[in-house]
Protein backbone atom coordinates (compact mmCIF):
# COMPACT_ATOMS: atom_id res chain seq x y z
CA UNK A 1 0.00 0.00 0.00
CA UNK A 2 1.36 3.29 -0.44
CA UNK A 3 2.47 5.48 2.40
CA UNK A 4 -0.31 8.29 1.60
CA UNK A 5 -2.88 5.74 1.71
CA UNK A 6 -1.79 3.71 4.88
CA UNK A 7 -1.40 7.11 6.71
CA UNK A 8 -4.94 7.94 5.69
CA UNK A 9 -6.21 4.88 6.75
CA UNK A 10 -4.54 5.27 10.19
CA UNK A 11 -6.03 8.35 10.76
CA UNK A 12 -9.31 7.03 9.46
CA UNK A 13 -8.94 4.34 11.91
CA UNK A 14 -7.87 6.09 14.64
CA UNK A 15 -10.98 8.73 14.18
CA UNK A 16 -13.20 5.88 14.23
CA UNK A 17 -11.77 4.34 17.59
CA UNK A 18 -11.89 7.90 19.08
CA UNK A 19 -15.74 8.20 17.80
CA UNK A 20 -16.79 4.43 19.00
CA UNK A 21 -15.12 4.77 22.61
CA UNK A 22 -16.88 8.24 23.36
CA UNK A 23 -20.33 6.92 22.31
CA UNK A 24 -19.38 3.46 24.67
CA UNK A 25 -18.25 6.12 27.59
CA UNK A 26 -20.37 7.54 30.15
CA UNK A 27 -23.56 9.49 29.65
CA UNK A 28 -25.38 12.33 31.70
CA UNK A 29 -28.29 13.18 31.67
CA UNK A 30 -28.49 16.75 30.35
CA UNK A 31 -25.50 14.76 27.34
CA UNK A 32 -28.68 12.52 26.58
CA UNK A 33 -31.12 15.24 26.28
CA UNK A 34 -29.17 17.03 23.69
CA UNK A 35 -28.41 13.89 21.94
CA UNK A 36 -31.97 12.87 22.21
CA UNK A 37 -32.72 16.21 20.34
CA UNK A 38 -29.95 15.75 18.09
CA UNK A 39 -31.43 12.50 16.45
CA UNK A 40 -34.93 12.96 16.75
CA UNK A 41 -36.67 12.69 13.39
CA UNK A 42 -39.81 14.40 14.51
CA UNK A 43 -37.56 17.91 15.43
CA UNK A 44 -35.87 17.09 12.12
CA UNK A 45 -39.33 17.53 10.64
CA UNK A 46 -40.49 20.55 12.27
CA UNK A 47 -37.26 22.23 11.74
CA UNK A 48 -38.08 21.39 8.05
CA UNK A 49 -41.51 23.09 9.05
CA UNK A 50 -39.72 26.02 9.86
CA UNK A 51 -37.75 26.66 6.49
CA UNK A 52 -40.77 26.49 4.81
CA UNK A 53 -42.65 28.68 6.56
CA UNK A 54 -39.54 31.07 6.22
CA UNK A 55 -39.84 30.26 2.32
CA UNK A 56 -43.30 31.29 1.86
CA UNK A 57 -42.67 34.29 4.39
CA UNK A 58 -40.28 35.30 1.19
CA UNK A 59 -43.10 34.82 -1.21
CA UNK A 60 -45.32 36.79 0.50
CA UNK A 61 -43.00 39.41 1.13
CA UNK A 62 -42.43 40.33 -2.91
CA UNK A 63 -43.85 43.36 -3.98
CA UNK A 64 -45.86 41.90 -6.76
CA UNK A 65 -47.81 38.79 -6.26
CA UNK A 66 -48.00 38.12 -10.09
CA UNK A 67 -45.81 37.96 -13.06
CA UNK A 68 -46.56 40.93 -15.52
CA UNK A 69 -47.94 39.98 -18.79
CA UNK A 70 -47.48 41.11 -22.11
CA UNK A 71 -48.97 40.50 -25.30
CA UNK A 72 -48.21 40.91 -29.44
CA UNK A 73 -50.45 40.69 -31.97
CA UNK A 74 -49.21 41.08 -35.68
CA UNK A 75 -51.20 40.40 -38.83
CA UNK A 76 -52.50 41.86 -42.31
CA UNK A 77 -55.05 44.23 -43.14
CA UNK A 78 -56.85 44.19 -46.66
CA UNK A 79 -58.88 47.96 -47.13
CA UNK A 80 -59.82 49.49 -50.39
CA UNK A 81 -56.51 51.50 -50.09
CA UNK A 82 -54.58 47.98 -50.55
CA UNK A 83 -52.93 45.52 -48.10
CA UNK A 84 -51.05 46.42 -45.23
CA UNK A 85 -49.63 44.89 -41.69
CA UNK A 86 -50.64 46.36 -38.43
CA UNK A 87 -48.65 45.06 -35.06
CA UNK A 88 -49.27 45.84 -31.66
CA UNK A 89 -47.50 45.11 -28.17
CA UNK A 90 -49.54 45.47 -24.57
CA UNK A 91 -47.41 45.10 -21.35
CA UNK A 92 -49.77 45.12 -18.12
CA UNK A 93 -49.07 44.29 -14.50
CA UNK A 94 -51.94 43.57 -11.46
CA UNK A 95 -51.35 45.67 -9.10
CA UNK A 96 -52.78 45.33 -5.27
CA UNK A 97 -54.16 48.75 -3.65
CA UNK A 98 -56.40 47.90 -0.88
CA UNK A 99 -53.51 46.39 1.74
CA UNK A 100 -53.63 42.57 0.21
CA UNK A 101 -49.74 42.77 0.59
CA UNK A 102 -49.46 43.52 4.40
CA UNK A 103 -51.86 41.43 5.74
CA UNK A 104 -49.96 38.26 3.98
CA UNK A 105 -47.28 39.26 5.12
CA UNK A 106 -48.51 39.61 8.75
CA UNK A 107 -49.93 35.97 8.35
CA UNK A 108 -46.49 34.66 6.95
CA UNK A 109 -44.85 36.07 9.72
CA UNK A 110 -47.12 34.83 12.22
CA UNK A 111 -46.99 30.99 10.67
CA UNK A 112 -43.16 31.34 11.45
CA UNK A 113 -43.26 31.98 14.74
CA UNK A 114 -46.11 29.17 15.06
CA UNK A 115 -43.63 26.96 13.58
CA UNK A 116 -40.90 28.11 15.68
CA UNK A 117 -43.11 27.67 18.70
CA UNK A 118 -43.96 24.37 17.72
CA UNK A 119 -40.11 23.29 17.66
CA UNK A 120 -39.72 24.54 20.72
CA UNK A 121 -42.59 22.53 22.30
CA UNK A 122 -41.44 19.56 20.92
CA UNK A 123 -37.84 19.79 22.15
CA UNK A 124 -39.39 20.55 25.63
CA UNK A 125 -41.46 17.21 25.06
CA UNK A 126 -38.22 14.94 24.13
CA UNK A 127 -36.50 16.23 27.13
CA UNK A 128 -38.72 15.05 29.37
CA UNK A 129 -39.35 12.09 27.75
CA UNK A 130 -35.56 11.53 28.24
CA UNK A 131 -34.84 12.55 31.14
CA UNK A 132 -37.87 9.86 32.93
CA UNK A 133 -36.33 7.17 30.09
CA UNK A 134 -33.16 7.93 31.94
CA UNK A 135 -34.19 7.70 35.47
CA UNK A 136 -36.35 4.27 34.37
CA UNK A 137 -33.28 2.81 33.37
CA UNK A 138 -31.03 4.42 36.42
CA UNK A 139 -33.69 2.58 38.62
CA UNK A 140 -33.65 -0.42 36.52
CA UNK A 141 -29.94 -0.73 37.14
CA UNK A 142 -30.02 -0.31 40.65
CA UNK A 143 -32.94 -3.08 40.71
CA UNK A 144 -30.52 -5.25 38.75
CA UNK A 145 -27.91 -4.67 41.80
CA UNK A 146 -30.50 -4.89 44.19
CA UNK A 147 -31.66 -8.79 43.00
CA UNK A 148 -27.90 -9.44 42.21
CA UNK A 149 -27.41 -8.76 46.24
CA UNK A 150 -30.01 -10.29 47.35
CA UNK A 151 -29.20 -13.64 45.37
CA UNK A 152 -25.78 -13.65 47.26
CA UNK A 153 -27.48 -12.62 50.56
CA UNK A 154 -29.61 -16.01 50.41
CA UNK A 155 -26.31 -17.59 48.78
CA UNK A 156 -24.66 -17.05 52.52
CA UNK A 157 -27.96 -17.68 54.13
CA UNK A 158 -27.70 -21.37 52.43
CA UNK A 159 -24.15 -22.21 53.08
CA UNK A 160 -25.25 -20.86 57.24
CA UNK A 161 -28.33 -23.27 57.10
CA UNK A 162 -26.22 -25.69 55.88
CA UNK A 163 -23.15 -25.24 58.08
CA UNK A 164 -25.90 -25.43 61.31
CA UNK A 165 -27.33 -28.80 59.48
CA UNK A 166 -24.25 -30.40 59.74
CA UNK A 167 -23.60 -29.04 63.07
CA UNK A 168 -26.65 -30.42 64.56
CA UNK A 169 -28.30 -27.52 65.10
CA UNK A 170 -30.61 -27.03 61.97
CA UNK A 171 -33.48 -29.29 60.64
CA UNK A 172 -32.95 -30.28 56.91
CA UNK A 173 -36.14 -28.16 56.50
CA UNK A 174 -34.23 -24.95 56.74
CA UNK A 175 -31.95 -26.24 54.00
CA UNK A 176 -34.30 -26.69 51.70
CA UNK A 177 -35.97 -23.55 52.35
CA UNK A 178 -33.03 -22.00 51.70
CA UNK A 179 -32.26 -23.89 48.60
CA UNK A 180 -36.26 -22.57 47.26
CA UNK A 181 -35.12 -19.03 48.52
CA UNK A 182 -31.73 -19.19 46.37
CA UNK A 183 -33.49 -20.08 43.29
CA UNK A 184 -36.53 -17.41 43.70
CA UNK A 185 -33.74 -15.30 43.90
CA UNK A 186 -32.12 -16.38 41.13
CA UNK A 187 -35.28 -15.49 39.28
CA UNK A 188 -35.77 -12.51 40.43
CA UNK A 189 -32.60 -11.14 39.43
CA UNK A 190 -33.10 -12.75 35.82
CA UNK A 191 -36.15 -10.85 36.05
CA UNK A 192 -34.68 -7.23 37.14
CA UNK A 193 -31.97 -7.63 34.06
CA UNK A 194 -34.91 -8.33 31.61
CA UNK A 195 -36.34 -5.52 32.74
CA UNK A 196 -33.15 -3.28 33.30
CA UNK A 197 -32.18 -4.26 28.93
CA UNK A 198 -35.98 -2.98 28.51
CA UNK A 199 -35.14 -0.13 29.94
CA UNK A 200 -31.85 0.44 28.25
CA UNK A 201 -33.43 -0.25 24.82
CA UNK A 202 -36.43 2.21 25.53
CA UNK A 203 -33.78 4.82 26.37
CA UNK A 204 -31.40 4.17 23.22
CA UNK A 205 -34.72 4.32 20.82
CA UNK A 206 -35.55 8.20 22.21
CA UNK A 207 -31.49 8.54 21.86
CA UNK A 208 -30.97 7.42 18.75
CA UNK A 209 -28.50 4.84 18.95
CA UNK A 210 -27.63 1.85 17.61
CA UNK A 211 -27.91 -0.98 20.40
CA UNK A 212 -24.25 -2.00 19.78
CA UNK A 213 -23.52 1.38 21.74
CA UNK A 214 -23.83 0.89 25.14
CA UNK A 215 -23.46 4.05 27.23
CA UNK A 216 -22.23 3.69 30.66
CA UNK A 217 -25.48 6.03 32.75
CA UNK A 218 -24.16 8.59 34.63
CA UNK A 219 -26.27 10.43 37.57
CA UNK A 220 -28.22 9.70 40.60
CA UNK A 221 -32.16 9.15 41.17
CA UNK A 222 -33.98 11.99 42.68
CA UNK A 223 -31.45 14.70 42.69
CA UNK A 224 -33.43 17.55 42.63
CA UNK A 225 -33.86 21.49 44.03
CA UNK A 226 -35.83 21.81 46.68
CA UNK A 227 -37.50 25.58 45.69
CA UNK A 228 -41.04 26.21 47.22
CA UNK A 229 -43.65 24.79 44.79
CA UNK A 230 -45.83 28.15 44.29
CA UNK A 231 -48.46 26.80 42.74
CA UNK A 232 -49.60 30.28 41.36
CA UNK A 233 -46.24 31.59 40.07
CA UNK A 234 -45.51 28.35 38.09
CA UNK A 235 -48.73 28.64 36.73
CA UNK A 236 -47.79 32.29 35.62
CA UNK A 237 -44.61 31.14 34.64
CA UNK A 238 -46.00 28.30 32.78
CA UNK A 239 -48.10 30.86 30.63
CA UNK A 240 -45.43 33.31 30.17
CA UNK A 241 -43.00 30.61 28.72
CA UNK A 242 -44.98 27.46 27.05
CA UNK A 243 -44.38 27.48 23.72
CA UNK A 244 -47.40 25.61 22.71
CA UNK A 245 -49.43 28.91 24.29
CA UNK A 246 -47.31 30.94 21.54
CA UNK A 247 -48.02 28.95 18.58
CA UNK A 248 -51.71 28.82 19.68
CA UNK A 249 -51.51 33.03 20.03
CA UNK A 250 -50.03 33.26 17.02
CA UNK A 251 -52.13 30.68 15.04
CA UNK A 252 -54.79 33.24 15.60
CA UNK A 253 -53.38 36.09 14.38
CA UNK A 254 -52.10 34.23 11.39
CA UNK A 255 -56.13 33.16 10.66
CA UNK A 256 -56.87 36.79 11.83
CA UNK A 257 -54.47 38.37 9.05
CA UNK A 258 -55.94 35.59 6.21
CA UNK A 259 -59.13 36.79 7.12
CA UNK A 260 -58.56 40.38 6.19
CA UNK A 261 -56.86 39.36 3.36
CA UNK A 262 -59.79 37.05 2.29
CA UNK A 263 -62.04 40.37 2.74
CA UNK A 264 -60.04 42.61 0.80
CA UNK A 265 -59.16 40.03 -2.00
CA UNK A 266 -63.20 40.79 -2.55
CA UNK A 267 -61.55 43.80 -4.08
CA UNK A 268 -60.56 43.78 -7.70
CA UNK A 269 -56.90 43.88 -8.18
CA UNK A 270 -56.31 46.52 -11.61
CA UNK A 271 -53.79 45.44 -14.11
CA UNK A 272 -52.19 48.31 -15.75
CA UNK A 273 -50.00 49.08 -18.08
CA UNK A 274 -49.30 50.16 -21.76
CA UNK A 275 -50.00 49.15 -25.21
CA UNK A 276 -48.50 50.12 -28.80
CA UNK A 277 -49.89 49.85 -31.60
CA UNK A 278 -48.28 50.29 -35.10
CA UNK A 279 -50.81 50.49 -38.12
CA UNK A 280 -49.25 50.31 -41.95
CA UNK A 281 -51.59 51.61 -44.06
CA UNK A 282 -51.91 54.82 -42.06
CA UNK A 283 -48.46 54.94 -41.01
CA UNK A 284 -49.71 55.68 -37.64
CA UNK A 285 -48.18 54.63 -34.42
CA UNK A 286 -50.33 54.50 -31.23
CA UNK A 287 -49.39 54.58 -27.84
CA UNK A 288 -52.38 53.89 -24.91
CA UNK A 289 -52.14 53.53 -21.43
CA UNK A 290 -53.98 49.95 -19.88
CA UNK A 291 -56.27 49.83 -16.89
CA UNK A 292 -57.95 46.69 -16.34
CA UNK A 293 -59.74 45.14 -13.41
CA UNK A 294 -62.49 42.20 -12.96
CA UNK A 295 -65.86 43.07 -11.96
CA UNK A 296 -67.08 41.09 -8.72
CA UNK A 297 -70.60 40.70 -9.20
CA UNK A 298 -70.69 37.07 -9.01
CA UNK A 299 -67.68 36.13 -7.03
CA UNK A 300 -66.98 38.76 -4.04
CA UNK A 301 -64.31 35.90 -2.66
CA UNK A 302 -67.32 34.48 0.06
CA UNK A 303 -66.16 30.97 0.43
CA UNK A 304 -62.45 32.33 1.83
CA UNK A 305 -63.99 35.11 4.13
CA UNK A 306 -66.17 32.25 5.59
CA UNK A 307 -63.57 29.75 5.43
CA UNK A 308 -61.32 32.21 7.08
CA UNK A 309 -64.09 33.09 9.95
CA UNK A 310 -64.30 29.97 11.04
CA UNK A 311 -60.58 29.23 11.23
CA UNK A 312 -60.38 32.58 13.61
CA UNK A 313 -63.50 31.14 15.69
CA UNK A 314 -62.28 27.79 15.95
CA UNK A 315 -58.55 28.84 17.02
CA UNK A 316 -59.53 31.67 19.58
CA UNK A 317 -61.21 28.21 21.19
CA UNK A 318 -58.38 26.88 21.06
CA UNK A 319 -56.41 29.54 22.72
CA UNK A 320 -58.48 29.29 25.64
CA UNK A 321 -58.46 25.82 25.64
CA UNK A 322 -55.00 25.76 25.82
CA UNK A 323 -54.37 27.70 28.49
CA UNK A 324 -56.80 25.90 30.89
CA UNK A 325 -55.12 22.63 29.86
CA UNK A 326 -51.52 24.43 30.51
CA UNK A 327 -53.21 25.44 34.02
CA UNK A 328 -54.14 21.85 34.79
CA UNK A 329 -50.88 20.42 33.52
CA UNK A 330 -49.16 22.61 36.28
CA UNK A 331 -51.41 22.04 38.83
CA UNK A 332 -51.13 18.28 38.47
CA UNK A 333 -47.51 18.20 38.29
CA UNK A 334 -47.33 20.54 41.66
CA UNK A 335 -49.58 17.49 43.18
CA UNK A 336 -47.40 14.67 41.77
CA UNK A 337 -44.12 16.41 42.89
CA UNK A 338 -44.92 17.70 46.40
CA UNK A 339 -46.38 13.60 46.90
CA UNK A 340 -43.06 12.42 45.64
CA UNK A 341 -41.05 14.78 47.88
CA UNK A 342 -43.23 13.31 51.05
CA UNK A 343 -42.55 9.74 49.93
CA UNK A 344 -38.92 10.36 49.50
CA UNK A 345 -38.72 11.84 52.60
CA UNK A 346 -39.22 8.77 54.12
CA UNK A 347 -36.61 7.17 53.23
CA UNK A 348 -33.96 9.51 55.08
CA UNK A 349 -30.09 8.16 55.37
CA UNK A 350 -30.37 6.50 58.49
CA UNK A 351 -33.13 4.49 57.39
CA UNK A 352 -31.08 3.46 54.46
CA UNK A 353 -28.01 2.83 56.71
CA UNK A 354 -30.46 0.64 58.55
CA UNK A 355 -31.76 -1.28 55.40
CA UNK A 356 -28.10 -2.15 54.51
CA UNK A 357 -27.20 -3.37 58.55
CA UNK A 358 -30.01 -5.18 58.17
CA UNK A 359 -29.04 -7.46 54.89
CA UNK A 360 -25.74 -7.82 56.43
CA UNK A 361 -25.98 -8.36 60.04
CA UNK A 362 -29.16 -11.03 59.36
CA UNK A 363 -27.13 -14.05 58.04
CA UNK A 364 -24.85 -13.55 60.84
CA UNK A 365 -26.93 -13.43 63.27
CA UNK A 366 -28.28 -16.75 62.01
CA UNK A 367 -25.32 -18.42 62.09
CA UNK A 368 -24.84 -17.53 65.56
CA UNK A 369 -28.44 -18.61 66.67
CA UNK A 370 -29.71 -15.56 67.48
CA UNK A 371 -32.81 -16.00 65.04
CA UNK A 372 -34.31 -19.00 63.32
CA UNK A 373 -34.31 -18.94 59.80
CA UNK A 374 -37.78 -18.12 59.60
CA UNK A 375 -36.63 -14.75 61.44
CA UNK A 376 -34.01 -14.41 58.81
CA UNK A 377 -36.29 -14.93 55.76
CA UNK A 378 -38.55 -12.34 56.55
CA UNK A 379 -36.07 -9.43 58.15
CA UNK A 380 -34.33 -10.25 54.26
CA UNK A 381 -37.73 -10.08 52.52
CA UNK A 382 -38.96 -7.26 54.56
CA UNK A 383 -35.71 -5.34 53.65
CA UNK A 384 -35.13 -6.22 50.09
CA UNK A 385 -38.72 -4.73 49.47
CA UNK A 386 -38.38 -1.51 50.95
CA UNK A 387 -35.17 -1.22 49.60
CA UNK A 388 -37.05 -1.87 46.26
CA UNK A 389 -39.39 0.91 47.55
CA UNK A 390 -37.23 3.32 47.83
CA UNK A 391 -36.28 2.58 44.20
CA UNK A 392 -39.35 3.49 43.16
CA UNK A 393 -39.95 6.43 45.18
CA UNK A 394 -37.02 8.04 43.91
CA UNK A 395 -37.45 7.02 40.27
CA UNK A 396 -41.04 8.40 40.63
CA UNK A 397 -39.01 11.62 42.33
CA UNK A 398 -37.17 11.67 38.87
CA UNK A 399 -40.10 12.05 36.80
CA UNK A 400 -42.34 14.42 38.30
CA UNK A 401 -39.75 16.76 38.18
CA UNK A 402 -39.06 16.31 34.99
CA UNK A 403 -43.38 16.95 34.18
CA UNK A 404 -42.85 19.45 36.22
CA UNK A 405 -40.07 21.42 34.22
CA UNK A 406 -41.96 20.46 31.14
CA UNK A 407 -45.20 21.94 32.31
CA UNK A 408 -43.80 25.26 33.21
CA UNK A 409 -41.90 25.51 30.12
CA UNK A 410 -38.35 24.05 30.64
CA UNK A 411 -36.00 22.29 28.07
CA UNK A 412 -37.38 24.74 25.38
Amino acid sequence: MPPLRLFTALVLAMLAAETAQARQGSLTPDEAVELAQANNPDLQMLVAEVDAAKARLAGASLLFQANPSLTVTAGPRSSAAGDSRDSSIELSQPVEISGQRGARIEAAEALVDVAEARLRARRGEIAAAILEAFGRALAAEQRARLAAEGLAVAQEGLAAAQERFEAGAAALLEVNTARVEVGRMARDRSEAERRGAEALAGLHLLLGLDSAEVPTLEGELGVEERGVLDEARLIEQALASRADIAAAGRALDAASAQARLAARARIPTPKVGVSYTREEESDAEIVQGLLSFDIPLFNRNQEAQGVAAARVSQLETEVAATGRRVRQEVSTAVARLRAARSAADGFASDVVKAMQENMELGTESYRAGKIDFLQLLLIRRQTLEARNEQINVLEELTAARAQLDRATGGYQ
